[in-house]
């Protein structure tokens, strides 16, 4: 079953002493990044927390937040001095780069490694080899919620979409039948022309030529074939339970190119029709599919 790139979990208990809260959020993104907002002493758990959650998050924005708080409840200080170099360096560059206005205390109040405590920060000199086996936990629960929340996610974009596909083939059972007819109505349509122009020298045989080269150029056989096993390729892919979004987006780019095929080959007012609906199927396919691991 297919899963969504978009999720949250969270998770709190107690790190070193300190309560602990941890967050995963994961967003869309067309490969897996990482962006971690955690205490400066955790910077070495990183990676291990790559490894971690990457056995369960394949592609996407993933965005880690772990914050420590001291255990009494005591209130954050603000560290004065990293203040006071962040205001020098924001000035500096609004300098450089001729930004208008001043640098404001609620601009810096909205750096949260300002805020301090000094029992957190006395962590920084801690081995985070220690924190491990607790951060380890937290983010074990928190992935336990994310991947519920895709898989729940998931679902609803499986039904949407299997549901969509289905109308595709359906259309693309009416399409086969309207293609079927074209050389039969290109052949009425030149015999009537034949039958206008009884009395003038034209050759016979030279307009049954054109009518069989014109069928031809509008013979759309070969793109519904290919549609017809997009779709199955496609339907095979949602239900393999691997990560398939980039594969699906392939599908889908080579389904709306076969479809514009059909509509620029197209002379024929019903095709024209069904490669309309075809393309307005494809599109709303294509936002749910941006949101598919």
């Amino acid at each position: 079953m297919i899963k969504s790139m978009t999720g949250f979990g969270a998770a709190g208990g107690e790190i070193l002493g300190c309560r602990a809260r941890f967050e995963i959020r994961t967003l869309n993104n067309r490969y897996r990044e990482y962006l971690f907002r955690t205490p400066h002493f955790m910077g070495a758990l990183e990676e291990p927390l790559k490894k971690l959650i990457g056995r369960h998050v394949h592609r996407g924005r993933i965005e880690v937040w772990i914050q420590l708080d001291p255990a009494g409840g005591r209130a954050p200080q603000v560290n004065v001095k990293a203040a006071g170099i962040l205001l020098d360096d924001l000035r500096d560059m609004a300098a450089e780069i001729g930004l208008p206005g001043t640098v404001e205390l609620s601009h810096l109040l909205l750096m949260e490694r300002l805020f301090v405590s000094q029992e957190t920060s006395s962590l920084d000199g801690c081995d985070p080899a220690a924190a491990w086996d607790d951060l380890r936990l937290l983010a074990s629960e928190a992935l336990d919620q994310l991947v519920k929340m895709r898989s729940g996610e998931g679902e609803s974009l499986h039904k949407d979409i299997w549901g969509r596909l289905g109308t595709l083939s359906a259309d693309l059972g009416e399409l086969r039948t309207a293609a079927a007819n074209i050389p039969a109505a290109v052949t009425r349509r030149y015999q009537a022309r034949l039958e206008e122009l009884a009395d003038t020298m034209i050759d016979p045989a030279r307009l049954a030529q054109e009518a069989a080269i014109l069928a031809e150029k509008m013979d759309i056989t070969e793109e519904i074939t290919r549609f017809g096993t997009h779709i199955q390729s496609f339907r095979a892919l949602m239900g393999s339970g691997e990560p398939v979004g980039r594969r699906i987006e392939f599908l889908l780019q080579e389904l709306v190119r076969e479809a514009n095929t059909m509509g620029s080959k197209s002379q024929s007012l019903p095709i024209t029709d069904t490669v309309l609906r075809f393309k307005s199927e494809l599109e709303k396919i294509r936002e749910q599919v941006l949101n598919i691991e």
